[in-house]
Formats: C-alpha cells, structure tokens, sequence
C-alpha cells in the first residue's frame, strides 16, 4: 500500500510538472508579442514563394513575420499582405517593402528599406483604427522575372545560330571528308579550276 501511494504522488508531481513546464513555455512565447504591430502591404507582382510565418527583415534583421496573405478585394491585381512587427521595428513614412529571394532556393522574404531618421513615423502618420500600409517597390527580384523571357528569347537565338555553323561546318567538312584533294575555290597550275 504504501508503495502505490509514493507511485500516485510521483506521478502526480510529474503531471503537474508537465502542466507547469508547458505554460511557461506558452507564457514564454507570447512574452513582447501583445505589443506588435501589424501593418499591410500591397505586392503588385507575385508573391510565390512567401509563406505564412515568412521572415520580415529590415536591412537584413529580422522584425518580425508574415501573418496573412489574400486577394486584395478590391482590386485583384494586387497581393494583399499582413506582416507583424515588433513595435520597436523603425518602419517610417518613407520605408518600402520589396521580396528578396534568400539564396538559389526559391524562398521569398520581405525586406524593409529605408526611412530617414527625420521622417515621422508610419503607425504615428495613419489614422486611428487603420492599419498602417507600407508601400510596395518593386525589388530586384521582379526585375529578373521581367527579364527571363528576353534572356530566353536571346539564349534560343543564340543556339539557333549555333546549330546553323554547325550545320554548315559539318557539310564543308563531310565534303573534304569524301574528296580530300578538293581544294575549294583554289586553282591550278593552268589558270583553271580544280572542279
């Protein structure tokens, strides 16, 4: 008897370890995250390859994280984006938001520029009850995929005309192959033409 109740109260404390360890956690993650920000962002080009949860950086430090992502309602053109950030995070009147693509592996991050040390800040300048809106500038990374298709067009281009000396190198040679002493265009001893 006596060891079953020391095996009830080990287990007991190990439950309410268990609880206790798990709310600290939970309490832990959600510690500084009440004060965060939430501002919107309008991509006029694809956002493949953002996901929920995505990093949001400022010059290369993170600030924060992609919360949501829809069709803006009212145009369609456009990718309505919801970030959250720290509320420390210097976002002014005059910061942008671009995608960068981290590496050569296809995952798509926001980065945040600019913004002088004498522009006023952006949750200061919106409205109460709105949310504040970070423009959109177009990165790099649109740049390049505006300008695939013309570095295709010109790599096909190319291996067209490749194909084409080939062709041709290939017929003068395969004629020098099946009469060596053909000297094209030369002449002999006579005036006259080898042909």
């Amino acid at each position: 008897m006596e060891t079953d109740r020391h095996y009830f109260l080990e287990g007991l404390f190990i439950i309410g370890f268990s609880l206790a360890a798990a709310l600290f956690f939970v309490w832990l993650a959600n510690t500084g995250r009440r004060d965060d920000v939430t501002y919107r962002i309008h991509f006029a080009e694809s956002v493949s390859g953002l996901a929920l949860g995505d990093p949001v950086k400022f010059r290369g430090v993170d600030v924060g994280m992609v919360r949501a992502m829809v069709i803006d309602p009212n145009d369609p053109r456009l990718v309505q984006v919801d970030v959250k950030l720290r509320k420390e995070a210097p976002v002014k009147t005059d910061t942008k938001a671009t995608l960068k693509l981290k590496g050569i592996t296809g995952v798509v991050f926001i980065e945040l520029n600019g913004g002088t040390p004498n522009a006023q800040s952006l949750v200061a300048a919106t409205p109460e009850g709105a949310i504040p809106e970070i423009p959109f500038e177009k990165g790099g990374l649109a740049s390049v995929m505006d300008q695939l298709p013309k570095v295709v067009e010109k790599f096909s281009a190319i291996e067209d005309q490749t194909k084409k000396v080939v062709t041709d190198l290939g017929e003068v040679t395969g004629k020098i192959k099946n009469n060596p002493l053909l000297k094209l265009g030369s002449k002999n001893k006579n005036g006259g033409s080898d042909k």
